[in-house]
């Protein structure tokens, strides 16, 4: 089954492979955030949302789902004399954004799971302020994938154990027969 805490970890893979951004190693997602050593540039990465649409009625339950992948980079710079520093910060957003693009869309790994990736949309959140002014941008990327019903609740099956076979015949006649014990 597919769920989003897999495209989330996927996705940090494919942000370390080969320090495909500008934050080299500096990625994490929720349960890695605290080893973070206080380096910019950085990488947050979340699945905070999930939107999953029936496929109708009849039939079995199945779902199209789309999972928000939700980074958020960081960047910071040292303060400049001509208040240049928040301008930095804001062109080494821009080169994250694209960076981040660029590793993932189509990393073969997420993508083998995912139908598609519908949007993505970033916003920009510079700051000029401070002696090290930090920036902050963040990039959702939809991914798109299917839920079947062999993905939910399945119930409690016995197991076949064998299989006892009988031909009925005319009167007279020898039955056969055939028994298959399976191993357990």
């Amino acid at each position: 089954m597919t769920t989003s805490r897999d495209l989330r970890e996927l996705a940090v893979q494919g942000l370390l492979e080969l320090n495909a951004t500008d934050a080299g190693p500096n990625v994490y997602s929720p349960r890695t955030w605290a080893t973070w050593d206080q380096t910019y540039p950085m990488l947050l990465v979340q699945t905070p949302d999930e939107d999953g649409q029936s496929w109708g009625p009849h039939g079995p339950p199945a779902f199209t789902v789309t999972t928000t992948l939700r980074i958020t980079a960081r960047a910071q710079a040292p303060a400049r004399t001509d208040d240049q520093a928040g301008v930095i910060v804001e062109e080494q957003l821009e080169i994250l954004r694209e960076q981040i693009k660029a590793a993932l869309v189509n990393y073969p790994p997420l993508m083998s799971l995912l139908q598609q990736y519908p949007w993505f949309r970033s916003s920009m959140q510079p700051s000029g302020e401070g002696a090290n002014p930090i920036g902050q941008m963040v990039l959702d990327i939809g991914l798109e994938f299917v839920q079947g019903p062999h993905d939910f609740y399945q119930p409690p099956a016995v197991p076949l154990q064998g299989i006892d076979l009988t031909v009925k015949e005319p009167n007279g006649t020898t039955e056969p027969g055939l028994t298959i014990n399976l191993p357990q």
